[in-house]
């Protein structure tokens, strides 16, 4: 396989930006790699997608028949915690299969969801009732909720924290656009609120329209790329308050949201402006309309 495309270029990029100078290695190791699982799983590479800031993921067949996904990443511990949680919740139907994993080299051998384009690259919003029972679907079959790779909420809060403070610092349009204070005031919120002892589940972590793909009619939308992480259920739900940036919406989403899962509204609430403030930061750094990166933070703390 060729791993010297401009796409692929952009992943190593990301890759070293995300974990430093270990990618190197691991990246020049990765032909060796490749072929010895390749040969393990009797697998047919293809085409590497050139997207993702964790992980290389390659197209593949099984036997030359079954379709599949080849992730590998140069943090085990993300192959570890996602192998976990996509275990945990096969039985819902609503995650890929995972077929193999290897520790060693942070390999998942995972379905391939034939469903298209994520949620984000729609022309249609998802239906809320849609996203309310691929959420519930999750949080009722993740068990056991605790497991290799898995940190509680508090942690999965403080590195989207710190990750938000990096972007927003070394990007112009960030800083100008986004008073650091905002994000500041949004962190001590985010982390009150992870600190809370609500009933606890396995959560997604990460579960915003580019991780949701779909589905057909029987399977319903999948979600894809977890972050697993144990803690109040309302946080996978921020996203989807969220979007599409229609800020007039905002509210009777979250209302309609919180009544299809069963949590606090007010709770919900506070978790979507407890983010609105990084959310906005980095809206600006893509250069999105003024509009919506005003309209996040109208709610910010």
């Amino acid at each position: 396989m060729d791993l010297s495309s401009d796409a692929l270029d952009g992943t190593r990029s990301r890759l070293y930006t995300r974990f430093g100078e270990r990618v190197l290695p691991w990246w020049r190791q990765l032909p060796d790699t490749l072929g010895e699982l390749a040969t393990r799983w009797d697998l047919v590479l293809e085409a590497a997608v050139g997207s993702g800031n964790t992980s290389l993921v390659v197209r593949c067949s099984r036997g030359g028949v079954q379709r599949a996904i080849l992730k590998l990443t140069p943090d085990t511990g993300i192959a570890e915690a996602e192998a976990f949680a996509l275990r945990s919740w096969h039985v819902s139907g609503r995650v890929p299969r995972v077929w193999e994993y290897d520790a060693a080299s942070g390999a998942l051998l995972l379905e391939a969801i034939p469903a298209g384009s994520p949620a984000a690259e729609t022309a249609d919003a998802v239906p809320l009732r849609e996203i309310a029972g691929l959420i519930t679907a999750l949080h009722s079959t993740g068990s056991p909720i605790v497991g290799s790779g898995v940190v509680p909420l508090a942690q999965r809060v403080e590195r989207i924290v710190d990750r938000g403070f990096e972007q927003h610092r070394s990007d112009a349009a960030s800083t100008h656009a986004v008073p650091t204070g905002r994000l500041e005031r949004g962190a001590k919120l985010a982390r009150a609120l992870a600190a809370d002892s609500e009933p606890p589940a396995l959560l997604h972590g990460d579960l915003h329209p580019g991780n949701v793909l779909p589905g057909d009619a029987a399977r319903g939308a999948v979600a894809i790329d977890p972050r697993p992480c144990v803690g109040d259920r309302a946080f996978d739900a921020i996203d989807w308050v969220l979007w599409p940036p229609t800020p007039q919406d905002w509210p009777a989403r979250c209302r309609e949201l919180s009544s299809a899962l069963q949590v606090d509204p007010h709770r919900l609430w506070q978790w979507c402006a407890a983010f609105a403030g990084i959310l906005a930061a980095n809206a600006a750094a893509r250069g999105e309309p003024r509009g919506k990166v005003d309209a996040l933070l109208s709610i910010a703390p």
